[in-house]
């Protein structure tokens, strides 16, 4: 497993990427697998899965997504786009001479995901899903998500630099908000357990007090530790700006594909999980609409951040699906 205290550091797409990566000692398999991490998270997010990948024959790479980490940081919000992540992308694969690479996104990760397998096919070899829909966008993002949930809903609180200072504020409070574990009677992400109106209001919870959070801390001190003070040194415009670009690509996604998104011809593994009620696993069940290889799994127990809360069932899972679509 990679250092994460110590990544290197990659030109691509006129930025620099903090990386993070490891591979077999003998010759990996043709295509690396590429873990793209979602918000608020890190390359870090996907410290339990290096070993396993690694040891199942890949070279495993894990970016700090433009704007978190020890990544740059562009000023300009507009260089948050989706297709601007997949130029970094593409470029993390040529710097390490790869024609293709299996991308496996979490939360807004998956947006990337999904995205290489609709905008640049020809680089991906497969597409991982975790916690995260098929990346079409039907209508302008911000005017959808206030007629289905109403102007409270997080995407539109996260416009909103009020929204920003709060979670630059305290960054170690911010992280003990996001990274709970659902004890039985929900979490911050999914306290009514239903998606809907009040859970995609989730984010004015923050103000509450913190003894009225349900759930508790998924990650111990020390991992905690490591995420806040991440975000104490970048703060959260970055990952925030990935979702106030969501209207650059709506008008991207309408001017490239005016008759709707071409289907993603790579294999596709989508990921759900049994908690997870913001990112419900049931968004799934439309896949073939939009993809003409794929396969759908669920994770028992686990909330959104499935990665970090049942590694050993999501590992299996993917190594499980890799195995076979990639032998």
């Amino acid at each position: 497993m990679p250092d994460f205290n110590r990544p290197q550091k990659i030109a691509v797409n006129g930025i620099q990427l903090a990386v993070y990566d490891d591979k077999p000692k003998t010759d990996a398999r043709p295509w690396p697998i590429v873990l793209v991490h979602g918000m608020p998270e890190l390359a870090y997010s996907w410290r339990h899965q290096f070993a396993p990948l690694v040891q199942a024959g890949f070279h495993v790479i894990a970016p700090d997504m433009r704007g978190t980490g020890g990544s740059d940081a562009p000023a300009n919000t507009a260089e948050y786009t989706v297709q601007t992540r997949l130029d970094d992308m593409c470029g993390l694969l040529d710097h390490y001479g790869y024609e293709k690479g299996i991308f496996v996104g979490h939360d807004f990760g998956g947006m990337v995901s999904w995205g290489m397998g609709v905008y640049r096919p020809e680089r991906t070899a497969g597409v991982i899903s975790l916690n995260c829909p098929f990346a079409d966008i039907p209508m302008h993002p911000l005017e959808l998500y206030n007629m289905l949930y109403g102007p409270t809903n997080y995407i539109a609180y996260f416009q909103t630099q009020e929204c920003e200072h709060k979670l630059d504020a305290d960054p170690a409070r911010s992280f003990r908000f996001f990274l709970r574990r659902d004890t039985g009677g929900g979490s911050n992400l999914c306290r009514n357990r239903t998606h809907n109106a009040a859970t995609l209001a989730y984010i004015h919870w923050i103000d509450d007090a913190e003894n009225s959070w349900p759930g508790e801390v998924l990650v111990d001190n020390e991992e905690l530790d490591y995420y806040a003070q991440a975000y104490r040194k970048t703060g959260f415009r970055g990952a925030l700006n990935w979702y106030r670009c969501l209207p650059l690509d709506y008008e991207h996604q309408k001017k490239t594909f005016p008759n709707g998104l071409p289907k993603v011809t790579a294999p596709v593994l989508a990921v759900g999980s049994e908690r997870d009620y913001i990112c419900a696993y049931h968004f799934y069940d439309q896949l073939g609409d939009h993809c003409t290889d794929w396969e759908k799994t669920l994770i028992p127990r686990a909330g959104h951040w499935t990665q970090q809360e049942e590694p050993a069932a999501l590992n299996h899972a993917l190594l499980d699906w890799l195995q076979r679509r990639f032998s």
